[in-house]
């Protein structure tokens, strides 16, 4: 390649680099809001991803075409519509979470993953300090915590990361010794736990670092098997201490009424083997929707569920629902860790602790698969970018931010952060 060309690659990969990270900036920042002010962010969101496509139409054609594993849940949704209980609501919703995957893969493809997370942690911090003036920004306490898990977890590999420039690992650093205060005062015990285990397990990794990369994944491996087995051990031996463990934290045995909701939605896949259709259930129209939402003081009658994705997923796409999102999700987590393994960076760790985060609350709490959600579409994020460093793929955007020697020596496999 002559110098000339590669510098009119540069130049065109570094605006488009610069126009795709304030198209996601924008859209992380409306997804942070949508809660508050559903139309107005979603307005400014689909705006981003329509200009997006407009301006970088290959992007587009790319994130359709990268990979089927994102758009399961999405093809399956669609088809839900045929025995759907509220067919246009079920398919208005499928529409929106492919807009959704659509828009995670295609600023992945144009960004860095440093740059992503860099602009996760800011919108997740205006959100949690515009909360201290308007509560109403989170839809509850649990979404909170779960925010501030998440910028803890996020300032914490930022302020770590040397390639981010000072005042943003300052920033950084603040927010990781402000947020965890506030996730105490939040009375989130889930979120606290879940939170600790993320950050000491993507922070295991990176301590190995400079072990080899076969001996890194042996210790961690046997380490997480030796746990696993440790705490089933603990559980089958002692009959009751899985409810001294919830006492301790102040919780109730019926997990604050979730026992009954699992029940109830138990009962629901059994009557709808195939699932009622995607978000058709809590709805207006479903009398035992709206029981519910009195029951639990949910006025607004919105933005409730059965506080766990496989018997969410069960009840709005039957058995097959739950076979496909436990596949996209086994995937997705150990994509992600043969990544942070093998190349134990910051970006890596982060997304690492990230899916860990995810994935321990799945039993609990639903934050996959939906429309407009921010940990919905980190959690498709992670794994493109774990997958192109499986793949030792080189994104245009790499090409414009490296100098001419940086291409020449760029190994395959190389970390995409």
């Amino acid at each position: 390649m002559s110098s000339l060309s590669l510098s009119r690659a540069a130049h065109q990969a570094d605006w488009e680099y610069r126009v795709i990270w304030l198209l996601w900036l924008c859209s992380a920042f409306s997804i942070a809001f949508i809660i508050v002010v559903p139309t107005i962010p979603a307005i400014i969101f689909l705006g981003a991803v329509l200009l997006c496509c407009a301006l970088f139409p290959h992007r587009f054609y790319q994130a359709v075409t990268w990979n089927v594993i994102p758009w399961l849940i999405v093809l399956l949704g669609a088809l839900s519509v045929i025995w759907s209980e509220q067919p246009m609501q079920s398919l208005r919703s499928a529409a929106q979470i492919g807009i959704s995957v659509l828009a995670a893969l295609m600023f992945a493809q144009g960004l860095r993953a440093r740059s992503f997370i860099v602009i996760v942690l800011f919108a997740f911090i205006a959100a949690n300090v515009v909360f201290l003036f308007v509560p109403s920004v989170f839809g509850s306490k649990n979404m909170v915590a779960q925010s501030l898990a998440l910028v803890v977890l996020s300032g914490f590999w930022v302020m770590l990361d040397r390639q981010q420039p000072a005042l943003v690992r300052v920033l950084a650093l603040l927010a990781f010794l402000g947020a965890p205060p506030m996730l105490v005062s939040a009375n989130s015990e889930g979120a606290l736990l879940s939170g600790v285990l993320a950050l000491v397990c993507s922070l295991v990794p990176f301590l190995l670092r400079r072990l080899h990369s076969g001996t890194r994944t042996f210790l961690v491996c046997g380490g997480a098997f030796v746990a696993s087995v440790t705490v089933a051990f603990s559980l089958l031996l002692l009959d009751d201490l899985f409810d001294m463990l919830l006492l301790s934290i102040g919780k109730d045995v019926s997990l604050t009424g979730r026992t009954v909701l699992w029940s109830h939605a138990v009962g629901v896949i059994a009557d709808h083997p195939l699932g009622v259709g995607l978000q058709a259930y809590w709805t207006e129209s479903n009398i035992q929707a709206v029981r519910f939402w009195e029951a639990f003081y949910i006025n607004n009658h919105y933005g409730f569920h059965f506080h766990d994705l496989w018997l969410e997923t069960g009840v709005e796409l039957g058995l097959i629902g739950i076979v496909i999102a436990a596949a996209t999700t086994l995937v997705v987590f150990f994509s992600v860790w043969r990544w942070v393994l093998q190349y134990p960076g910051p970006e890596s760790c982060f997304f690492a602790g990230f899916v860990t985060f995810i994935v321990s609350r799945t039993v609990g709490e639903v934050e996959l698969y939906s429309q407009f959600s921010m940990t919905s579409m980190m959690f498709i994020v992670a794994y493109y970018y774990a997958d192109c460093a499986r793949g030792g793929s080189l994104s245009l955007m790499e090409v414009g931010r490296r100098n001419k020697s940086d291409l020449v020596a760029l190994p395959l496999g190389s970390n995409p952060g």
